[in-house]
């Protein structure tokens, strides 16, 4: 019989499981009385989310956590480990090194591309690789590199051509 991670007395009548940040996964055991003081259960009673609760569970948050700041909003890395949500759009910047391996980890990249249908997604995807071509040829005309130019000039009126 399993006793209440909170309580630690009363036999265990739920038990959450959510993976962390290096994949172990975390389980929350609580008994009837402990989760409905943390309103998990009925969703309508719900007060706080499951990362919450497992934050108050969770060891205490290090000090560099605490002390990477969003510069616009004033919320730390520590905020957000422990709410499971940013301050402000400018947090995505502020906070990108410990951001970015999260979000690479959860979505496979971290640049933004939409939600799109199976159509769209391909015009995107092509307008994604155009400017990151234009900005290759940028870089090649700066350096006076003009083979390099023709070419990824050329490249680039190819897939404008294949994709009308």
């Amino acid at each position: 019989m399993k006793e209440c991670s909170i309580c630690k007395k009363a036999e265990v009548s739920i038990v959450i499981t959510t993976i962390d940040k290096d994949g172990n996964s975390i389980e929350l055991a609580l008994c009837k009385e402990c989760a409905t003081k943390k309103g998990v259960g009925e969703i309508k009673k719900t007060k706080l989310s499951v990362q919450e609760i497992l934050a108050e569970l969770q060891e205490k948050i290090s000090d560099e956590d605490q002390n990477l700041i969003c510069t616009n909003c004033g919320s730390s890395y520590a905020d957000f480990r422990r709410q499971g949500r940013l301050g402000c759009e400018n947090c995505y910047i502020s906070l990108s090194r410990k951001l970015e391996p999260i979000i690479k980890r959860i979505h496979g990249t971290v640049h933004h591309m939409g939600k799109t249908i199976t159509d769209s997604k391909k015009r995107v995807t092509i307008r994604f690789e155009i400017k990151k071509l234009r900005t290759i040829l940028e870089n090649a005309v700066t350096k006076e590199d003009y083979e390099k130019a023709a070419r990824i000039r050329d490249r680039i009126k190819k897939i404008r051509q294949e994709n009308q």
